[in-house]
């Protein structure tokens, strides 16, 4: 992504969760509280930013990640929706079962960090982002009309740097402590070896540590997108630098985290993810294919 500006992709990702909030036919799939900080933070992002009244820009907005997905993914903004309830399933469970540190790398303008440092008293939350957006968000954060509790933002370029050095500059963080590492849409931007220094990372850290990600199925050698991607989006990503550069097939997954000191614990497909979240009504509706949940914990070691 370019260095001197918020990433394009997660304010798409967010504008979609805040599109599919607003259909009719598929409100009923976005939780309440995920739907009213979705509006929240799309009123400091776009709205209030906006040359024209609030209703208009609201319109505008609608149209244009509508438009968006037609060009780009059909069913992304429903499968993101729905990757972001199965995490925060894992993570609100994790949380409120001994482990009280949250570290979510590459949050973008996503408001689970914020919503549960608010819900969940006790529980250190850090943000680790780019800078440039994590700059953008933070300033979004300064008139948001809803609890945000007290989340630790971390600045800091992945690509260029290692998690466990971009960590060791909050006063916040705990190396000792047990800790839920969140990657949401992140993986697919890093090549192997940084995928693998990301894990080392993490494996560095306590031992009850756990890591929940997203990662893009590879379908042929090389090739990680999403299941009918427009060659439009392709040519968007390649011209923002946020071209997709890494992705494994599913059968190989286990072997892969295993190679770094992981177990595999839990796996989703979106047809599974399908199945356990969304309405009967929208059963049948279209989802992006291509993109997997896992969960990992750290293979004990006994000294």
């Amino acid at each position: 992504m370019n260095p001197n500006k918020a990433s394009q992709t997660a304010r798409f990702v967010s504008n979609g969760i805040y599109w599919v909030s607003q259909q009719p036919h598929l409100k009923r799939e976005v939780p309440p509280e995920l739907a009213r900080y979705t509006a929240e933070i799309t009123r400091r992002l776009e709205i209030d930013r906006s040359i024209f009244g609030a209703d208009t820009a609201r319109r505008l907005l609608l149209f244009k990640a509508k438009l968006m997905q037609v060009v780009s993914i059909p069913g992304i903004y429903l499968h993101q929706l729905i990757r972001k309830r199965y995490i925060e399933s894992i993570a609100s469970e994790t949380l409120t079962k001994g482990v009280r540190q949250l570290v979510v790398i590459g949050a973008g303008f996503d408001t689970l960090s914020l919503r549960l440092s608010a819900e969940i008293p006790g529980c250190r939350v850090i943000e680790v982002d780019h800078p440039a957006t994590q700059q953008v968000k933070r300033a979004a954060l300064e008139e948001f009309r809803l609890p945000i509790g007290h989340c630790h933002f971390v600045p800091a370029d992945l690509s260029e740097e290692s998690l466990t050095s971009a960590l060791s500059q909050s006063p916040a963080y705990d190396p000792t402590e047990a800790t839920l590492f969140i990657a949401e849409g992140l993986t697919m931007y890093l090549d192997e070896l940084k995928i693998r220094a990301l894990l080392a990372s993490i494996v560095a850290q306590n031992q009850t540590s756990k890591f929940l990600f997203t990662y893009m199925q590879e379908a042929t050698p090389k090739r990680y997108h999403f299941q009918h991607t427009r060659p439009a989006t392709l040519l968007w990503l390649a011209l923002r630098n946020e071209r997709f550069t890494w992705g494994i097939k599913p059968a190989a997954l286990s072997e892969f985290l295993g190679d770094a000191g992981f177990r595999l614990q839990e796996h989703c497909t979106s047809e599974e993810l399908r199945l356990r979240f969304l309405t009967e009504a929208n059963h049948s509706a279209v989802l992006a294919l291509g993109e997997n949940i896992a969960l990992a914990s750290q293979v004990q070691t006994h000294t």
